[in-house]
């Protein structure tokens, strides 16, 4: 019988393993090995816990709501299900984005990252962003996006998104 040299090396090595371990090469063995395995998954499974609990956190915070004002600008949104529809993207340079994204901050009462921002951002929200949200941010009567909230309604979805997806593996790590 001719044994691949890869195969024999693994052999090899969970034999060795077991032998430091003095565990008899059965079952058990592999299982050891196998629950080792389990051991990472459930590592890593504790590491995206951390992860999606920190962004959790981070949502609706004013470095969350800028970035997430900053891509919605850039890419559109179509989440929302608001009566006007759609947003598409490329209403504005990412360099004048962050200076809308900044002024937007200032409408729900919240200071901006670039405090020095808001003036331009003011022009820029007025020529890119008033006919539709309003001068005051408040969306038109609920037509368009209230930008004055304390957690804007996308920011918002997305941590509805993460705690269901915590609770999903909170659930996967008790079993």
């Amino acid at each position: 019988m001719r044994l691949y040299p890869l195969l024999l090396i693994s052999l090899l090595l969970l034999f060795s393993a077991c032998e430091k371990k003095r565990v008899p090469v059965t079952a058990s063995c592999l299982d050891i090995h196998k629950s080792r395995s389990d051991d990472h998954s459930h590592t890593a499974q504790k590491k995206e816990l951390t992860s999606l609990q920190h962004q959790y956190d981070e949502c609706g915070t004013v470095k969350c709501c800028e970035l997430y004002i900053e891509n919605v600008i850039a890419e559109g949104s179509a989440v929302l299900g608001l009566p006007a529809g759609v947003m598409d993207g490329g209403y504005a340079t990412p360099k004048d984005a962050k200076k809308i994204a900044a002024y937007v901050m200032t409408l729900s009462g919240k200071s901006p990252s670039h405090p020095n921002y808001v003036e331009d951002g003011n022009l820029y929200y007025n020529g890119n962003c008033g006919g539709c949200h309003g001068d005051d941010g408040k969306g038109l009567g609920g037509t368009y996006p209230d930008l004055t909230l304390p957690l804007l309604k996308g920011a918002g979805l997305l941590k509805g998104k993460i705690a269901k997806d915590i609770t999903s593996l909170k659930a996967k790590l008790k079993q």
